[in-house]
């Protein structure tokens, strides 16, 4: 490891730890950053970085599909109306009719087995 990687890495470390003190206060970041004494946009620039390394870390998955076929006459199917709902989020992830939403706030973990979820499903 080159010293510049493991500067990145103490770094990442650091303000992975920083991001998770931020998500346990009950402050908005906004607030949270101005009595740390941190730049909002230097915390968010460290949250994208931590969110991308995270990404970066996902295992490849095998994507082969195996389809049973079912045959049942006696089978019934009902169309169950799903309600609209507004979900406000900061990034909004849709996929195969399929809507996620993710705050600023969810933690480098949440955002990680979120993902990890979404790509076992593809």
């Amino acid at each position: 490891m080159t010293t510049q990687e493991v500067k990145n890495h103490y770094s990442l470390q650091k303000w992975a730890s920083i991001i998770q003190e931020r998500n346990a206060s009950a402050l908005s970041t906004r607030q949270w950053c101005n009595q740390n004494g941190i730049l909002e946009g230097t915390y968010y620039y460290w949250l994208k970085k931590i969110r991308l390394k995270s990404l970066e870390q996902l295992p490849t998955l095998n994507t082969e599909i195996k389809v049973q076929e079912v045959s049942d006459e006696n089978a019934i199917f009902a169309r169950i109306p799903v309600p609209d709902k507004q979900i406000s989020a900061d990034v909004m992830i849709s996929l195969n009719g399929m809507e996620i939403g993710l705050n600023n706030t969810a933690t480098p973990e949440l955002i990680h087995s979120v993902l990890l979820a979404v790509k076992q499903l593809c």
